[in-house]
Order: C-alpha cells, then sequence, then structure tokens
C-alpha cells in the first residue's frame, strides 16, 4: 500500500467522510504505514475547497497557477504592458475560481488567499497543485511562503526564486511618459522604506503570529477530529439503541402474547380440573351402586 496513493484517495473525498476513510485505510495496512496513514490530518474547509478544484477544474488551476509564472517573467523583463494585461487575467481567473462554490464568507476569503498566495509564489503553487492542502495559505509578497505543514506529504518545488534587491527609483526622464507607462509602474513593487530594526522587529512578529496560528489550528484540528470521532461513536449508539429499541419491541409482543397463552392456559386448566372432578363422583357413584 503506496501512502501517497492513499492521501490522494483520502484528501479526494468529501471532509465529513475523511476520518473514517482514514480509519478504514489504517485498518487495512501494516503497523509503519498504518502509523503514517493515521498521522495525515484533516483538512480546513478552505483546503478540502481548493483540493476539490485542482481535481474538478485542473485545467483552470493550471490556468490561475501559470500567471504566476508569466508575472515574475514580466516583473524581472519589466514589460508594463504584460503587466497590466496579466493582472486584469489573474482577476478573471482567480473569479471564476471561486464563483460557485457555496462557502462561507471566511471560508471564501481563506480559498481567494490561498489562491493568490499560489500566483505570487511557487512553493506555495507546488502545495496547491498536489491536492493535498492541509490548511490555508497566506502571502505577505515579502518572504516565500512557508507550506511545510500546510500539505499532507511532501512537495516537490522547483525553481524557487531567489530574493531579489529593492528596486532603485528610475532617474525622472527628459519627457513626461504616456500615461499606460504610468500605470505600469504603479504596478512594480515599491522601495521598502523601513528600517533594520524595524524590519527585524515585524518578522519577529509575524514569526509569532504564524506560530499563535499553527497552534491555534493544531488545537482546532484535534478538536475537529475528535468532533468526528464522537459524533462516529454517536451515530454508532444511536444505532445501537434503534436495535435494541427493536428488539424490546418484539419482547413485548411476545410477553402480551404469551400473557394471553397463560390466560387461556390457565382457563382451560380450570375446565379440565372441574371435569375431572366430575369424573371422579361419577365413578364413586358407580362404584357405590
Amino acid at each position: 500500500m503506496d501512502l501517497r496513493d492513499v492521501a490522494g484517495e483520502l484528501y479526494a473525498a468529501a471532509p465529513g467522510d475523511f476520518i473514517a476513510k482514514r480509519n478504514a485505510a489504517a485498518a487495512g495496512a501494516d503497523r509503519p504505514t498504518a502509523k503514517e496513514i493515521k498521522a495525515l490530518r484533516k483538512p480546513s474547509a478552505s483546503a478540502a475547497a481548493i483540493n476539490a478544484l485542482v481535481r474538478d477544474q485542473p485545467d483552470l488551476i493550471g490556468d490561475v497557477l501559470d500567471i504566476g509564472a508569466r508575472m515574475r517573467d514580466a516583473f524581472a523583463s519589466r514589460d508594463r504592458a504584460e503587466i497590466r494585461s496579466l493582472t486584469q487575467e489573474r482577476q478573471r481567473l482567480l473569479q471564476r475560481a471561486t464563483d460557485g462554490l457555496d462557502l462561507s464568507p471566511a471560508v471564501q476569503r481563506e480559498v481567494e488567499e490561498t489562491l493568490q498566495a499560489a500566483v505570487i509564489d511557487p512553493a506555495a503553487a507546488a502545495a496547491v497543485r498536489s491536492g493535498m492542502l492541509v490548511r490555508a495559505l497566506e502571502s505577505t509578497g515579502l518572504e516565500q511562503v512557508d507550506v511545510s505543514d500546510a500539505v499532507a506529504l511532501p512537495v516537490e518545488i522547483e525553481d524557487f526564486p531567489a530574493p531579489r534587491p529593492g528596486r532603485k527609483k528610475a532617474a525622472p526622464a527628459a519627457e513626461s511618459g504616456s500615461e499606460d507607462e504610468d500605470e505600469a509602474a504603479a504596478a512594480e513593487p515599491a522601495e521598502p522604506v523601513e528600517t533594520p530594526s524595524e524590519r527585524r522587529e515585524r518578522q519577529r512578529r509575524i514569526r509569532a503570529a504564524e506560530k499563535a496560528v499553527e497552534r491555534a489550528r493544531a488545537d482546532a484540528d484535534a478538536l475537529d477530529d475528535e468532533l468526528d470521532e464522537t459524533v462516529d461513536r454517536r451515530g454508532d449508539l444511536e444505532a445501537e439503541r434503534d436495535r435494541l429499541q427493536r428488539k424490546l419491541q418484539r419482547l413485548m409482543d411476545d410477553l402480551t402474547e404469551t400473557r394471553a397463552s397463560e390466560k387461556e392456559l390457565r382457563s382451560r386448566l380450570s375446565d379440565a380440573q372441574r371435569a375431572v372432578r366430575e369424573a371422579e363422583r361419577e365413578l364413586r357413584d358407580a362404584r357405590a351402586d
């Protein structure tokens, strides 16, 4: 039994069926593999929605992720017209991908943020493409997205971009540029203005917040798993209750019939005993004659 194949089947299932299917898969595996299967985490609602999109609309998701690589190339070549065109195309594709998902506003927002991160960051794109997300992704646009605990199993991520230094502002042109050039320039990343100490403090806060989010998500996942198991247990108990109630009803019916039979037999026994007494009396009279 291949763990990756099992994970692929689990993360293709509906979230409500995940725990039962995971338990069934683990029950049919050898001990080491069963332990690995049991360690697979249930996906969040937004992660499950994205996994479903990857399987149900692979071409659309492929187009969304392809936009990211094209935009990075456009920024590298300073192709302003291409940047504008790709930005508009990206918005259209993200809108198509999230339309009609029938999700709560909070989950819908997480789906959008994850797809946006996948457009910006190759690591996030590889995580989304795997179809085995367990949590949503978010990109600050400044640092590589951490996907270490966001995917059920490790994924191959190629061509990680090296950090690019901030661009220096271009010198003013002798003649004023066109309106299109101004718009394209506005699309380019602005030069960071924070001091090194401010940047370190911001990064510290980000790391602390990320750890807090990870802990909260881990706690929520554990409670979610416990809730699923409790719901399954409740279902088993309710089924057992119904079975016992049906059995009790049959026993009550049998008891009612038995009581009726007992009453009838007592009446017949009384008649038989009376007949015995009459026969004995006749026998005595006959002997007396």
